[in-house]
């Protein structure tokens, strides 16, 4: 902290740094936890199409649109984060490559005595463009968060053929009601396992 605890732009600026790393784990955790949760709902669903029970299918396969569809989601609020931060730090190299350009031309017009004012206003007007495409990322960044924040009422994002192919296997919907006793409690056991968890 600088004078009377005021941060310097760099303590900010590694300050945005850590929140940006932060809350980018905080999604991949998110999409790691919602992947577990996909697979649970699966089996939910082929433990109740074994035991013929229809509403829990139905409501099984609904969990699952809304677990991939707020998957997808996170997905899109991460790669965008990555994307947005990436280009901050291009651009913030680009400024530094900028400012050390104009002080060596400006070295070089002293030294060799030419008038480079035409080069250093051209080189003046990059810095700012540069400085208000930043504040451009900032607030593109900043919208993208509050975009994804808000529960979206899109339609689904897959579609019941895939849902089916995801509890099916490649099996066709009758084949897997007429599985043993065994099976069926091994499954209900497994699930019970992964309930615990």
């Amino acid at each position: 902290m600088g004078i009377f605890g005021i941060k310097s732009k760099a303590e900010k600026e590694q300050e945005r740094k850590m929140l940006v790393r932060k809350s980018m784990r905080e999604l991949e955790n998110r999409i790691n936890k919602l992947k577990e949760q996909e697979a649970k709902y699966v089996k939910a669903a082929q433990i109740a199409i074994r035991e013929e029970l229809p509403e829990q299918i139905a409501l099984a396969k609904h969990c699952l649109q809304i677990t991939i569809a707020e998957r997808k989601r996170t997905y899109k609020m991460l790669l965008n984060a990555q994307i947005l931060s990436q280009m901050k730090d291009t651009t913030a190299m680009t400024k530094q490559f900028l400012d050390a350009v104009h002080v060596i031309s400006k070295d070089i017009a002293a030294t060799a005595g030419v008038d480079m004012s035409k080069l250093s206003e051209e080189l003046r007007m990059a810095m700012e463009k540069v400085s208000d495409q930043t504040a451009q990322l900032e607030d593109m960044m900043s919208e993208s968060q509050d975009s994804f924040s808000e529960f979206s009422s899109e339609k689904p994002v897959i579609s019941d053929d895939k849902l089916d192919q995801m509890i099916y296997g490649n099996a066709s919907a009758g084949e897997g009601s007429g599985a043993s006793d065994s099976f069926v409690n091994s499954e209900m056991e497994e699930l019970r396992k992964m309930l615990q968890q």
